[in-house]
């Protein structure tokens, strides 16, 4: 087992710990996870490029084709998602991976990532219509569905059940850890576009921001393959070498 793995498998669930070895990961392994985090930007581009950004004078351009890019964009970040984590574990127990080998893993399990990409997106954004509470606590309680998908390799309901398994007495933890990285991102995404809108114009501004969402994106799958990873090792005391044996 490697250092990083004993550091986040061990003791409390430490939203601090998790956080700073989510990056240790990550940037172990930069550009390949950046790599795999442009594929599903690639529709958000194409809107800015060729729909526009929205304006006071057209707030709403081409809405029927933004919703096809969204989906087009939720479904690819549910299957990039999954090879990203993949790659995580990987990293985490010492071992490399390759861009191919990571996106042969996640298209492996394309069907139920879809499905779950349909099912747990429709959840939470009627939840956080109806009010936010809901879609919050759906959020928590689905947060290790994807991982759960693709390490333990179940189909979309038994993923839902059992992320709701293993996040049950840790969803105020995830709740916080959502939130903080969810809100760091956002003003820093605002920084960028607002600095990047300054010197080249709104769509320039945009670009800039749907490729800091590449980073989020990755950051946001180690995040969720490390969280799963702790909950499993506070509930059931796996260690990551067991954990991983499914991508031998």
């Amino acid at each position: 087992m490697t250092n990083s793995s004993q550091g986040v498998g061990s003791g409390d669930f430490n939203i601090g710990a998790l956080i700073s070895e989510s990056f240790a990961v990550l940037h172990r392994a930069l550009p390949r996870f950046l790599v795999l985090g442009l594929i599903p930007i690639v529709p958000l581009i194409i809107s800015t490029l060729v729909i526009g950004v929205p304006t006071p004078e057209n707030p709403f351009p081409n809405v029927s084709a933004i919703v096809v890019l969204m989906l087009i964009y939720i479904a690819l970040l549910f299957v990039i998602q999954g090879g990203m984590i993949y790659g995580a574990f990987n990293e985490l127990r010492g071992q490399s991976f390759s861009v191919g080998d990571a996106l042969s893993k996640g298209l492996s399990r394309f069907l139920p990532l879809l499905g779950l990409s349909i099912l747990v997106g429709l959840g939470i954004a009627v939840g956080l219509m109806l009010l936010i509470v809901p879609g919050l606590w759906l959020i928590c309680m689905l947060y290790a569905a994807v991982a759960v998908c693709v390490v333990e390799q179940r189909g979309v309901t038994d993923s839902m059940s059992r992320s709701g398994e293993l996040t049950s007495g840790f969803r105020w933890q995830i709740l916080g850890l959502v939130l903080i990285v969810g809100i760091a991102g956002w003003i820093v995404a605002i920084i960028i576009e607002y600095i990047g809108g300054g010197l080249g114009g709104p769509i320039f501004g945009a670009l800039l921001g749907n490729l800091f969402q590449v980073y989020l994106t990755a950051l946001g799958s180690v995040l969720t393959a490390l969280v799963y990873y702790r909950l499993r090792s506070i509930k059931e005391g796996i260690d990551i070498d067991r954990l991983a044996d499914v991508f031998d």
